[in-house]
């Protein structure tokens, strides 16, 4: 069973709205946690070079550019230390942004990732093509995902879909480390798709599972099942009606050779969610056994 803690935290900012949003949650969830703050800017710079006929054409000059983000990576971090009273450690580099924020995070020991996103849509949602979506897919550790419409800091509800395919129980105990910290109630969210035939009572017990590891942790939850066509929607419909402020989800990835891609309910949810989504990337061989009847063990 994995131990999740956290103890270093990863902001990438673009200096955008959602980008500064980020900075807010992550700096929030630095103070309650007591955690190191890290901020990451990358400038993103074109693989291509190309021949400039007219001299009246220039390309920026990086190191100006780069001089500013320095500088405005300072501004934030002190306003940081002024409303929440930590340190900042600012970083700012050139390269793939996505790759340069695993890099990073895997260089130094991150334990979470909090960024922004603005979602995706056609064919930018199909291909996977925002920076937050690539990271989301590449790190190896959580990435919480923050839309426009997250303003409110905190979670003091938490959603946590389980539906009957193999799962990983893992991200139970991100969700109630979290909860612990932000005094969260948990929601364990049995999704079951109208059409599917499959064994209620299987299902059930790894519902069952589940609610122990939450009883056990002394928080409060609840448990309710909905079915629906479409699990992810489903899923954001409930988070909606409880008035929730996270979702936790697995990637569920497609290709575990690549790990480039992410299965359709986790992309959905990550790509249209309101809320706050932490993604969980699973541990190789710790999913639910396919037989859960028994002596089955659910990690």
């Amino acid at each position: 069973m994995t131990t999740f803690k956290i103890n270093r935290i990863l902001i990438p900012t673009d200096f955008s709205e959602t980008g500064l949003l980020a900075i807010k949650h992550g700096a929030f969830m630095a103070r309650l946690f007591k955690a190191e703050l890290f901020l990451l800017h990358v400038l993103e710079v074109s693989e291509y070079t190309y021949d400039i006929p007219e001299p009246v054409l220039r390309l920026p000059n990086l190191e100006v550019i780069q001089d500013v983000a320095t500088r405005k990576l300072s501004e934030i971090a002190e306003d940081i230390r002024k409303e929440y009273g930590i340190a900042a450690t600012t970083m700012s580099s050139t390269g793939k942004i996505s790759s340069e924020v695993v890099n990073y995070a895997d260089e130094n020991k991150i334990d979470i990732i909090v960024m922004g996103t603005h979602g995706a849509s056609g064919f930018e949602e199909y291909f996977m093509g925002s920076n937050a979506h690539k990271v989301v897919t590449r790190a190896h550790c959580p990435v919480i995902s923050i839309q426009t419409q997250a303003t409110k800091l905190g979670f003091a509800d938490i959603v946590v879909p389980i539906d009957n395919k193999f799962h990983s129980r893992e991200k139970i105990n991100y969700a109630i480390e979290l909860a612990t910290h932000y005094a969260s109630r948990i929601h364990i969210l049995g999704l079951s798709e109208s059409h599917e035939d499959h064994d209620e009572a299987k299902f059930n017990i790894k519902l069952d599972s589940v609610e122990e590891v939450v009883k056990k942790s002394g928080l409060p939850y609840v448990r309710k099942v909905v079915e629906g066509t479409n699990l992810a929607v489903s899923a954001m419909e409930y988070a909606k009606n409880v008035n929730a402020d996270l979702l936790v989800i697995n990637t569920d990835q497609e290709s575990a050779l690549t790990g480039m891609f992410m299965g359709p309910f986790a992309k959905q949810i990550v790509n249209h969610s309101r809320i706050p989504v932490m993604s969980v990337k699973p541990t190789e061989g710790e999913f639910d056994s396919p037989n859960l009847g028994g002596n089955a063990r659910i990690y």
